[in-house]
C-alpha cells in the first residue's frame, strides 16, 4: 500500500515535534531541580518512614556534672555464693565482705526474751545467704583486707549492711558509725541478736 508524501511528512513531523516537546519538558525540569538550592538556608522536617537509608543509633549526650557509677562491681546472680558468716561471702573463688561491719560468728548462740537459747549465728548467715541468692546484687569496692574485698551492696536499691543490722544479725563496727543508727534501733526493737538486750553468749 502507497502512502501519499504529504501524509508521510506529516507523521514524521509529528514524531519529531512530540521528540522535541518530549526534550523541553525534561529540560525544563532539569533547570527547575537546578534553580533549588543545594543546602535549604530554613530547616526542613523529614518524613523518616519515606527514607531507606541506614541510620545508626543516637548517642546518648553525657550529662554535664553526673555523679561517676559507685556500684561498679556487678555479682553473677546465675552463680552460686559460699556464705562464710553473715558478712563475709564467696562468689567464683571471690571473697566479699561488708564494709563496716563485724558478723555474728556462725556458732554463737544467743538467748531470747524468755532466757532460751536460739542458733543466732546460724540465723544471721542464712539471712545473708537469702539476700543473696538470685538477686541482682550491684556491689561498690572499697579496697582489700586478708584476702577479702571490702564492699558496700545493694540489691533493689536496698543496702546489705544496712538491712542485716537493722535486722540485729550484723555488728557495727567498733569506731565507725556507718551503721550504727541500725544497730541503735535493733537494740531499741531487741531485734536478733539483741533480743535479749544485748547478751551474746557461746
Amino acid at each position: 500500500m502507497n502512502i501519499p508524501p504529504v501524509r508521510t511528512a506529516l507523521a514524521r513531523i509529528w514524531r519529531c515535534a512530540s521528540a522535541t516537546a518530549f526534550l523541553l519538558l525534561g529540560c525544563q525540569a532539569a533547570f527547575a531541580e537546578a534553580d533549588k538550592p543545594l543546602w535549604p538556608d530554613r530547616p526542613i522536617r523529614v518524613n523518616r518512614d519515606s527514607q531507606s537509608l541506614e541510620r545508626l543509633p543516637a548517642k546518648k549526650a553525657p550529662v554535664i556534672g553526673a555523679k561517676p557509677e559507685r556500684y561498679t562491681l556487678r555479682l553473677d546472680r546465675t552463680r552460686p555464693y559460699r556464705v562464710i558468716d553473715s558478712v563475709t561471702f564467696a562468689q567464683a573463688g571471690k571473697k566479699y565482705r561488708l564494709a563496716n561491719l563485724d558478723p555474728v560468728p556462725s556458732a554463737k548462740t544467743c538467748k531470747n526474751r524468755d532466757g532460751v537459747r536460739w542458733a543466732c549465728g546460724l540465723k544471721s548467715r542464712v539471712t545473708l545467704s537469702r539476700l543473696l541468692k538470685g538477686k541482682l546484687i550491684r556491689c561498690a569496692p572499697l579496697g582489700e583486707t586478708d584476702g577479702f574485698t571490702l564492699v558496700e551492696c545493694v540489691s533493689t536499691n536496698k543496702d546489705l549492711g544496712s538491712t542485716l543490722a537493722a535486722a540485729g544479725f550484723a555488728l557495727s563496727q567498733q569506731g565507725r558509725d556507718r551503721y550504727r543508727a541500725e544497730e541503735n534501733e535493733a537494740r531499741e526493737q531487741r531485734m536478733g541478736v539483741w533480743a535479749a538486750e544485748a547478751v551474746l553468749s557461746n
